[in-house]
C-alpha cells in the first residue's frame, strides 16, 4: 500500500473552541516505509489545504524532523509533536535548531514522567494519553504553567475521562468522546428538536418539491437568509448574486439545495463543539466521493450519511431515537446504527481515513490519491463557508 493521505481530527481548548487540527498521516509500520513518494506528497501538500488555515499538529519521524525547511508549511502555524522515541533519536543540537527556527514543540508520552516534567524547557506543550493517572499531573501543574507548558489530554474516549483531564487543568483536549452524544436530555427527544427533525425529513423526502421548498423556507426569514448567502457563497463561483430559490436550482440543482437546507437546520441546535458541523459535512463529501468511485448509484444518499453520522453528538440523543424521526433509506439507518453494507463500509473508510488508519480500510480498492484531492476540495469548499455556518468568526 501506497500511504498517501492525511487525515485530521480536531483538538479542542476548555471552552471547546477548536485550537487546531491534529494531522494525522496514514499509519506507517516502520519507518523504512517512509518512502521517497510518501515523502513527496508532504512536500508539495501545503499546511492551508489540511487546516484551512488553523494551526496543525502533527506527529513526525524523527529523520524528517531534521530537514523541515523542504516543507512548504509556515512555522507559525505549525506544531511539531515529539514522541519519545523521536526525542532520543534527535540530538540537542537538533532540538535546539528547531526552537531557534521558531517552531512550537509538543512532547508526547503515554504515561506521565517525572523526570520529563522537569525536562521540559524546549516545550510548550506536553501531549499525555488520558489514559494515565491524571491524579499524578495535577501538582505538576501549577510548575508546568509557571514556565509556559500547557498539557494536551489525547484519546478522550468517555466523559469520565474528559471531565478528569478538565478538573486535573488540562488546556488542551482531543479524542473520539466528542462525537458521541453526552445524552444530557436522556433518550428523550426536547420538542424543539423534534420539529427540527420533522423538517429535516421532509427535505429527505425523494418526492419533495421546489414549491414545498420553498414554503418550508419562506416560513423562517433567517433560514431563508442564511440559505441564500450560503448558496452565494463565492467557492460555487455563480455567474451572479441569485435572491431565489428557484433559481439557485437552476445553477446548482435541487439535490444541493436541499442538503444546504438541511445543513442550516442542523445549526439552529444549540450545539458544543461546533467543530461537529465541519467534521460532518467534510465527512459527507468524501463518503460521496468515495461512493463515486466505487460506482455506487445515488452517491448523493451517501452525503446525507456522512452529514448525519454526528447527529447524535449535535442533537445529545441516541443515533437510534434521531433516526426514529427521520425517514430515511433502511440501508442507511442500518449504516449509522450498525456499520452494515452496503453503505457502512464507505462510512467506516471515511472515519478511518480521517484518523489516518490507512491499514484498517474496510475498502482495499480506494484510490488514495484521488481520495486526498476530494478531500481537500471538501476542506476548502467548507472553509469558504465556515464564517456563514458557525457562530464563531472565523480565526
Amino acid at each position: 500500500m501506497i500511504y498517501r493521505f492525511i487525515g485530521r481530527v480536531p483538538v479542542y481548548d476548555r471552552a471547546l473552541n477548536l485550537f487546531a487540527y491534529e494531522l494525522r498521516p496514514c499509519s506507517i509500520p516502520n519507518q523504512e516505509e517512509a518512502t521517497a513518494e510518501t515523502r513527496q506528497i508532504w512536500e508539495t501538500l501545503r499546511l492551508e489545504r489540511l487546516t484551512g488555515g488553523q494551526t496543525g499538529l502533527i506527529n513526525m519521524p524523527a529523520p524528517w524532523v531534521k530537514n523541515l525547511a523542504s516543507l512548504p508549511w509556515p512555522r507559525e502555524k505549525l506544531i511539531l509533536h515529539l514522541s519519545q522515541e523521536a526525542l532520543h533519536q534527535l540530538s540537542s543540537d537538533d532540538v535546539d535548531r528547531l526552537t531557534a527556527q521558531g517552531y512550537l514543540i509538543a512532547v508526547g508520552s503515554e504515561r506521565y514522567d517525572s523526570k520529563l516534567a522537569q525536562n521540559l524547557q524546549f516545550a510548550k506543550i506536553w501531549a499525555l494519553d488520558v489514559d494515565t493517572r491524571l491524579t499524578e499531573v495535577q501538582p505538576e501543574l501549577a510548575s508546568l504553567h509557571a514556565r509556559g507548558v500547557q498539557l494536551l489530554a489525547r484519546q478522550i474516549n468517555t466523559k469520565a475521562q474528559y471531565e478528569a483531564a478538565l478538573e486535573a487543568g488540562f488546556d488542551y483536549f482531543q479524542g473520539r468522546y466528542f462525537e458521541q452524544p453526552r445524552l444530557i436530555h436522556g433518550t428523550q427527544l426536547p420538542a424543539n428538536r423534534i420539529a427540527i427533525l420533522h423538517l429535516i425529513a421532509r427535505l429527505q423526502d425523494p418526492d419533495v418539491s421546489i414549491e414545498e421548498i420553498e414554503d418550508l423556507v419562506s416560513q423562517d426569514i433567517t433560514l431563508s437568509y442564511k440559505l441564500l448567502r450560503l448558496i452565494n457563497a463565492s467557492f460555487y463561483g455563480l455567474p451572479k448574486r441569485v435572491d431565489s430559490l428557484r433559481r439557485a436550482v437552476v445553477f446548482l440543482g435541487l439535490t444541493r439545495i436541499k442538503h444546504w437546507a438541511t445543513v442550516i437546520l442542523v445549526n439552529a441546535i444549540d450545539y458544543h463543539p461546533q467543530e461537529l458541523l465541519i467534521t460532518a459535512l467534510v465527512r459527507a463529501r468524501i463518503c460521496e466521493e468515495i461512493a463515486r468511485q466505487q460506482g455506487q448509484a445515488n452517491p448523493e444518499e451517501y452525503y446525507i450519511m456522512g452529514l448525519f453520522s454526528l447527529l447524535d453528538a449535535i442533537m445529545d440523543a441516541p443515533m437510534q431515537e434521531i433516526l426514529r424521526h427521520l425517514n430515511l433509506a433502511d440501508a442507511i439507518n442500518q449504516a449509522l446504527l450498525y456499520g452494515s453494507p452496503p453503505f457502512g463500509p464507505i462510512l467506516q473508510t471515511a472515519l478511518s481515513l480521517e484518523h489516518g488508519l490507512c491499514h484498517k480500510l474496510p475498502l482495499t480498492n480506494l484510490d488514495l490519491e484521488a481520495t486526498l484531492h476530494a478531500y481537500l476540495e471538501a476542506i476548502d469548499w467548507v472553509e469558504e463557508i465556515r464564517p456563514q455556518i458557525l457562530k464563531q468568526p472565523k480565526r
